[in-house]
């Protein structure tokens, strides 16, 4: 009698075995789930890359178009080379009060002020209703370069950038540029052709800026297409054994 019950239950043992076996784990579930969606990753990538790639070009085109526009400076007398826009090549160093913009070899943007019967290690610009401060560059005859007829202070990095921003979004603003020392030491309305200047450098600048950002962003795009194959081969791999 006993043998007629084993059996059965035997058999339901072996069966719920089987259909153990069958059903994957929940965790390998979502796993393939999740490699599977790298196909979106990797389209997604791929349409960054062609978007990217058409800024670039378009870039590459506007920057040709502009650095025509451009002399550039080689003093044996300074450290480095720099480029200056057209015309003013012979006028700068500046002899006046006033405002120049320059790029580097290493385009860097760099906007060098001059007071005239004056000192002063920081400017502030005024347009409308918006102002920007620059940073303070103390007196050291090298960013800050004093002779007894005027001031020279060169400003460069963040700081620079955002006084030339401001100074190309408001072109056709009267733009006051106001030097400091502690406190007021002169003032200047910012003649056209200075902003003219400023804002096409700026223009220059930040192209440059934006096509080395591309150039950048595309080959890390294509790693993240590479990264999202190899998963997706490592898949195919272990359901393949």
């Amino acid at each position: 009698m006993k043998r007629k019950h084993i059996a059965p239950i035997l058999a339901l043992a072996i069966l719920s075995g089987a259909s153990c076996q069958l059903k994957k784990p929940e965790a390998a579930e979502e796993r393939e789930k999740w490699l599977y969606s790298l196909n979106d990753s990797i389209a997604v990538y791929k349409a960054s890359i062609d978007s990217a790639s058409s800024a670039l070009t378009a870039l590459q085109t506007e920057i040709g178009e502009m650095i025509v526009n451009f002399d550039h400076v080689s003093n044996p007398r300074e450290v480095e080379g720099y480029y200056i826009y057209k015309g003013w090549k012979g006028r700068y160093p500046l002899k006046t009060t006033g405002l120049v913009a320059r790029i580097t070899e290493d385009e860097g943007l760099e906007i060098i002020a001059t007071l005239k019967g004056g000192v002063f290690n920081c400017i502030s610009i005024t347009a409308g209703d918006e102002s920007i401060m620059s940073n303070v560059v103390p007196h050291d005859q090298a960013l800050n370069y004093r002779t007894a007829a005027y001031n020279t202070v060169c400003f460069y990095g963040e700081n620079a950038d955002s006084i030339a921003a401001m100074i190309s979004d408001n072109m056709p603003e009267k733009i006051e540029v106001t030097y400091l020392n502690g406190k007021k030491t002169g003032s200047l309305i910012l003649p056209s052709d200075e902003k003219e200047m400023i804002a096409a450098t700026w223009q220059l600048y930040h192209s440059q800026k934006d096509s080395h950002k591309l150039e950048k962003d595309i080959p890390l795009l294509s790693r993240r297409i590479d990264v999202c194959r190899r998963m997706l081969e490592s898949l195919d791999s272990i359901q393949g054994k």
